[in-house]
């Protein structure tokens, strides 16, 4: 849970990060981390700090004045009454209500009319062309694997017996989709040959399953 959180703060908010404090960490973890931070931009990895049971009340104290900071954190501000834990402006985890959980078993792809199932073997690629007859018909793609990630590309040629390389009109990405299935669309200002490329090629062991369905749709106002 540590490295998603810090992995989508580095992706998407990497300035909004000041200060980690990671406190009353196992003996362990710190020899754990010390593998996982090579994921971690230097940037990022400068800003965390990392505590067992000691020396984290100092730490916090050198950056909050003890007047602010609350009383179970090593300060002296406390709530009205008295309370240690300040729970009148300090937010505490508590349990997630069950209405807000994602369930893998909700998936529902791989069920829906027209969709397609495509298996990918360790190292391999696949690739499937589509001809586009009509310049700004749109291209549309949901896709999920059973588990794991694959990568995914859109390509553009003219046509598919031209000699030239392709182009990358939706650069190569890793997507996970375990939560729920991707989608996206392209409009093809352009007629010619599309491909969407499914590549395991940088798993060494792993096969993946992979439910799909792609459509053509016309271009607006026909």
């Amino acid at each position: 849970m540590f490295m998603m959180a810090i992995t989508m703060f580095q992706d998407n908010y990497p300035e909004r990060i000041k200060k980690i404090y990671d406190i009353n960490t196992s003996r362990y973890f710190p020899i754990l981390f010390a593998f996982i931070k090579a994921v971690i931009a230097a940037a990022v990895f400068n800003k965390i700090n990392i505590f067992g049971k000691d020396g984290w009340q100092e730490a916090l104290l050198e950056i909050i004045d003890g007047d602010d900071l609350p009383a179970f954190l090593g300060g002296k501000k406390t709530d009205p009454d008295g309370n240690p834990l300040c729970q009148s402006f300090v937010i505490h985890s508590q349990e997630v209500p069950k209405h807000y959980y994602l369930k893998k078993s909700e998936k529902k792809l791989s069920k829906y009319a027209g969709v397609k199932k495509l298996t990918l073997y360790p190292l391999s690629k696949e690739k499937l062309i589509f001809e586009i007859k009509e310049a700004n018909s749109i291209l549309e793609w949901e896709f999920e694997t059973k588990s794991k990630d694959i990568g995914f590309s859109l390509c553009y040629k003219e046509n598919s017996e031209s000699e030239n390389t392709p182009v990358e009109v939706v650069p190569n990405q890793r997507i996970d989709t375990y939560y729920e299935p991707e989608t996206g669309i392209y409009k093809c200002e352009k007629s010619g040959t599309y491909v969407i490329s499914f590549d395991n090629s940088y798993s060494w062991i792993y096969s993946k399953e992979i439910y799909h369905r792609i459509r053509i749709l016309p271009p607006a106002g026909m």
